[in-house]
């Protein structure tokens, strides 16, 4: 998922204990059950409409409130991963825009398939739900992580479907290109007897998540509240949650990247921290290059979860966005 795993020693040490604990909890409590709790009303703010998508691999729940041109928000890929990680910012644009903020296919409250879905098939899934809740129109897409990847699959394949696309540090799990996975997450999705008891009796527990929410998914651990460890726990606990995730280790979502980005004919806006420990800033500027319209934005540094973290700098920056084109690079 990141450039140069192997330059961030903390990242491959925690993965590398982790995995370890987590084979050795496993083994210890194998017959626990995993936690079953509804997941909280907070996932959506109350003055959204609660939707469904029937799409080619299953059912897609989504969030829906206001009219006009459609704006779509897609969460990133991750444990506990859910259409929350944008709720502090969507609300903001239902006065001039039909807000869309769908759980993607294995995630959140949508359905959670036995057989993860590969890229191309989250691809085909999105244009699918872009056309059925937008009435057919093209959206303005933000998304962030390895949906923002994604998101720029769709624009490639299915140019049709967006306008432009507003990207939260797009990132893919391709080996090649400089982008390494760490081999502990290859092992742990081609592992059949132990991963899911590592996934249910140690990755998705309450401890692993609130130690990877302080050290990654935000910039300061004082930044994390009980409403965020609450939401991501309980997503991360749902039945079948463990499948996505598998596939992601594995390598299911990994596709070229940086070789469908020529093709892509709309404006893209990459948002990337300045400084960050885990997303070195040449390979955004690598990215804006190959792009015929893109244009970098850097912002303080902040986490994975910067849309939770820092809502109020994401409302401002995408509204920014949104009034009049966006420029284009000299460079291309």
């Amino acid at each position: 998922m990141f450039h140069k795993w192997k330059n961030n020693r903390a990242l491959g040490l925690s993965l590398r204990v982790g995995l370890v604990g987590g084979i050795a909890l496993a083994l210890r409590y194998a017959a626990k059950k995993a936690a079953l709790a509804p997941i909280p009303d907070s996932i959506s703010p109350a003055i959204f409409a609660t939707r469904v998508s029937q799409t080619t691999y299953g059912e897609m729940i989504y969030h829906s409130a206001g009219t006009g041109d459609p704006l779509v928000f897609l969460h990133g890929i991750y444990l506990g991963a859910s259409s929350y990680e944008w709720s502090k910012v969507y609300p903001y644009f239902t006065s001039n825009r039909q807000v869309l903020a769908p759980d993607l296919i294995g995630f959140g409250e949508s359905q959670r398939p036995s057989e993860a879905l590969d890229a191309d098939q989250h691809a085909c899934v999105l244009r699918e739900f872009f056309f059925e809740a937008s009435g057919g129109r093209p959206a303005v897409v933000v998304a962030s992580g390895v949906s923002a990847a994604l998101a720029l699959l769709v624009a490639s394949k299915y140019p049709e479907s967006v306008t432009r696309l507003i990207l939260y540090q797009p990132n893919n799990l391709m080996e090649s290109d400089s982008q390494r996975r760490p081999r502990g997450m290859g092992l742990m999705g081609r592992i059949p007897l132990l991963r899911g008891l590592i996934y249910h009796n140690y990755l998705a527990n309450e401890p692993f998540l609130k130690d990877w929410l302080s050290r990654f998914g935000l910039s300061h651990p004082e930044h994390l509240t009980e409403e965020m460890l609450s939401v991501l726990v309980t997503c991360a606990q749902q039945y079948g949650a463990h499948h996505a995730i598998l596939g992601l280790f594995s390598g299911k979502l990994s596709f070229p990247l940086l070789q469908r980005l020529p093709g892509i004919p709309h404006p893209v806006t990459i948002l990337w921290p300045e400084k960050s420990p885990l997303f070195p800033l040449e390979h955004a500027e690598r990215m804006v290059k190959l792009l015929p319209r893109g244009n970098l934005r850097l912002i303080p540094y902040r986490g994975i979860l910067a849309p939770l973290e820092d809502p109020e700098k994401f409302q401002q920056m995408i509204e920014e966005m949104l009034v009049g084109e966006l420029p284009q690079t000299a460079n291309n």
